[in-house]
């Protein structure tokens, strides 16, 4: 009954796993040029190759595909128009895979005119074409990562493998991704995906992996035909007879030649093949650190790239100075130079560049400086062995070399063989030890460097400071800002005998504040004065940021200046009981989700499940594309302020087990014990239920109140006060203006409103800065501070968004950001 019931589900997908079997089973002996896809071929080839593959291997791919893609995109599209769609996709796209082709070929391209012949079999484009198409039926994240992954896979399979059923399966991946935004017109429009740090960086760290590996699917590839697929021929070509290069490479030989042998020996072996493979390794550990935002990772990243794409324009230059008959022996095809080795890793480096402030996470200090202390000492040591080895063994080279010689030899032997077809070793070792001295002395360095990174990359404890300021934070860390201090980006100046810290960041000459300084009460004041002395010697403008009415009296009788920012929601939790008409929401929240049988769990992020770790990776991050907003830092917190071990999480969970809303929760602290909580992080799916966040909330503050917290704070609202607010001066009533201009993205109004539920009391948080004239780079520093990376593509998207919001008049139900 099972199996009958998905095939009724999933006819399309159960239909053409038959016909695939059947057609492998009974009709085996029919050649490929009758049933196939080829330039010139019969009409029908087109569609009929979808039901034929090559061998067993072949056949195993293609059920696979079947199953992963087109399974999925039948259940999302329907199965009528799935068959639609995989009909014409594998038709059109083939057709447009085939015409490329061919125009390519009678331009004179030599690549074109090699796939012109080959004949295309099996269901790819069909399925692609399929499953691009369900994309535009898919949740905001998944549609952006499925259209990110797949064109990237299918680009550098054309690039590298360069097949004609690479071309034509990009032929049906691009009508998939066509025919889904034709199928979604008369739609609402989706809002613009924007990308958050953390998946921005998953995605560059992709990218950057794609490109490593591009090479080696080349080489793995049995026909690597691509553009960019001369690199392959490091893995495929022989090594020269020892007496030929002797004999050429000798006193009378011709020094053309003799470059041409050697490049070829260069390029055989396991030394040589593992030269092109320890380069990709370095790579994906360095996408690693990218993915994690690591920032010594991206300054890594870079370095390395700037050196493949140096090497790579050397590459070019070589090859267009060398004769088309020594290139044919190189395995270089004649014509146009291979660009692979230059624009592979250029195109990496402007990604890189592009992306940097993605990358904020920093090593302890020192850490970079031991890293380039133990890579040198690894390579130093390298180099003497190689030296030293080298010279005992120079009888084994073509002329016996020195030993400043083999230490200059060293960076060519580094150089993986497949970006330097052109780039000859000026020695040539001939047989025997020398030769196994030779390739394996640059493996031993890339290994050095690889290891090194590794380290470089890895999670690491926090450096002294940090400590030094979690330590004061675990002590008198009572404000509502002040678990913030701890996060990545922020800096800390610490009084003279330590008893207090400020955290802050400098953006654009401001010293911008975490804040109350943290420490004893009777430190916090002198501890403002210090560290306002100290901006001033080092230029910085001081900006107090979010700090209470007690340090905002005592900075302003000093001359500053203060504005309300916000105001935070407290509650005192003894005797906190939901009764009253005023409670009337919570109660009501409180009911539907014990109706709706969804229960509240707390956990931490590092006790989490990883299943349930990947869920609540999703919900925030389709929560995020879902909104359509460049996602907000600085005192907003996100995935990676959840994995500090004393940060709480509330999870919703429904009656299936599936997480549909998360609040987490920040400690404060006083005299070293935890006194409250602060909310931090809200996410909700959209198939949640009306009030879902208003059950874990309460849900919270009830628990708190059990374990004998004092209060809880829901925070604050940024440009958004109440209506007794505690500052009416002309300036509160511009940033009021502002809020009310930003309200149909943001949402920071309908924040407070939401918060308000619970009956908090409200407390100020000012903003305290030297004098009026500083304001215009204040608030520069404090948008940057909480938009960091807005690019002028976001900044016209957001403006649209909000002239948009405007003539609808639109005011969102819910909360358009966390939490302030």
């Amino acid at each position: 009954m099972t199996g009958w019931a998905t095939v009724r589900r999933s006819p399309v997908t159960a239909g053409t796993l038959i016909a695939l079997l059947v057609t492998a089973t009974v009709a085996g002996g029919v050649p490929a040029a009758a049933v196939g896809a080829v330039v010139g071929g019969p009409l029908w080839g087109p569609l009929t190759s979808a039901f034929w593959c090559w061998d067993a291997a072949s056949l195993a791919a293609a059920v696979l595909a079947v199953i992963v893609l087109l399974g999925p995109a039948e259940r999302r599209l329907g199965s009528r128009t799935a068959l639609a769609v995989a009909v014409a996709g594998q038709v059109v796209g083939t057709a447009l895979g085939l015409a490329a082709v061919l125009l390519l070929a009678r331009s004179g391209d030599v690549w074109g005119a090699e796939i012109s012949r080959m004949v295309v079999l099996g269901p790819y484009p069909g399925v692609l074409a399929a499953a691009g198409a369900a994309t535009a039926r898919t949740p905001a994240l998944w549609r952006r990562r499925a259209r990110v992954v797949l064109t990237i896979v299918l680009v550098a399979l054309v690039l590298y493998s360069g097949t004609a059923g690479d071309v034509v399966r990009l032929g049906g991946w691009a009508f998939g991704l066509a025919a889904g935004r034709w199928l979604s017109r008369g739609t609402a429009r989706a809002p613009a995906a924007h990308v958050s740090r953390r998946e921005g960086r998953a995605l560059v760290a992709l990218v950057v992996a794609v490109t490593a590996l591009g090479p080696l699917v080349a080489a793995l590839s049995r026909t690597p035909d691509g553009p960019w697929a001369v690199v392959s021929h490091l893995f495929v070509s022989s090594r020269p007879d020892v007496a030929l290069l002797r004999e050429v490479c000798g006193s009378g030989g011709d020094p053309g030649d003799c470059q041409v042998l050697v490049a070829r020996a260069r390029l055989t072996g396991h030394g040589p093949a593992l030269l092109s493979v320890l380069p990709v390794l370095l790579q994906l550990v360095l996408a690693e650190g990218l993915r994690r935002g690591r920032r010594a990772a991206w300054v890594a990243a870079v370095a390395f790239g700037t050196v493949l794409t140096a090497v790579g324009g050397l590459v070019v230059l070589a090859v267009l100075r060398t004769p088309r008959d020594s290139l044919s022996m190189l395995g270089v095809p004649p014509g146009t130079p291979p660009l692979a080795p230059l624009v592979a890793p250029l195109a990496v480096l402007v990604l890189l560049l592009a992306t940097r402030t993605r990358f904020g996470v920093r090593s302890a200090p020192g850490s970079g400086r031991r890293w380039l202390r133990t890579a040198a000492l690894g390579t130093a040591a390298v180099a003497v062995v190689y030296a030293g080895a080298g010279t005992l063994l120079g009888g084994d080279f073509a002329g016996p070399p020195s030993a400043g010689a083999l230490l200059l030899d060293l960076p060519e032997r580094m150089l993986p063989p497949g970006y330097l077809g052109e780039v000859v070793a000026p020695l040539v070792p001939l047989h025997g030890a020398a030769r196994l001295l030779a390739d394996w002395a640059g493996v031993a360095v890339w290994v050095v460097l690889l290891a090194t990174a590794v380290l470089l990359v890895r999670p690491v404890p926090p450096d002294g400071d940090q400590l030094r300021a979690r330590s004061l934070v675990d002590r008198y860390g009572e404000g509502p800002l002040a678990f913030m201090a701890t996060w990545v980006g922020n800096r800390y100046w610490f009084t003279p005998g330590g008893e207090a810290v400020v955290a802050y960041r400098v953006v654009g000459g401001v010293a911008l504040t975490t804040g109350d300084p943290i420490g004893a009460p009777a430190d916090r004041i002198t501890a403002a004065r210090g560290f306002a002395a100290w901006c001033e010697e080092h230029g910085w403008t001081p900006c107090w940021y979010a700090v209470s009415p007690e340090l905002a009296s005592e900075l302003c009788a000093e001359g500053g200046h203060r504005l309300q920012v916000a105001a935070e929601t407290w509650l005192p939790l003894p005797g906190l009981a939901f009764t009253g008409r005023r409670w009337q929401d919570v109660r009501t929240a409180l009911n539907r989700a014990a109706r709706e049988g969804v229960t509240a769990r707390w956990t931490r992020w590092a006790d989490a499940p990883l299943a349930q770790r990947e869920q609540l990776a999703r919900l925030s991050e389709e929560w995020l594309a879902a909104k359509g907003l460049p996602e907000m830092g600085f005192t907003l917190g996100g995935l990676d302020e959840l994995a500090d071990e004393d940060v709480r999480c509330l999870l919703a969970v429904d009656v299936g087990g599936r997480v549909v809303a998360l609040t987490s929760w920040l400690p404060a602290h006083r005299d070293g014990r935890s006194v409250g909580w602060t909310l931090d992080v809200m996410r909700r799916s959209r198939s949640a239920s009306p009030g879902v966040m208003e059950f874990l909330i309460a849900t919270a503050l009830q628990t708190f109140r059990d374990e004998g917290a004092e209060f809880a704070s829901l925070s604050g609202a940024p440009l958004a006060l109440p209506a007794d607010a505690a500052d009416s001066g002309a300036l509160t009533r511009l940033l009021g203006t502002a809020g009310r201009v930003l309200e149909p993205v943001y949402g920071f109004r309908s924040l407070l409103a939401f918060k308000s539920k619970f009956q908090p009391r409200y407390r100020p948080l000012w903003l305290v800065y030297p004098s009026a004239a500083d304001l215009p780079r204040i608030a520069q520093a404090v948008s940057r501070a909480y938009l960091p990376g807005l690019s002028l593509g976001q900044a016209t998207r957001l403006t649209g968004a909000l002239v948009r919001g405007h003539r609808r008049g639109a005011v969102p139900h819910t909360p358009a950001i966390g939490r302030a």
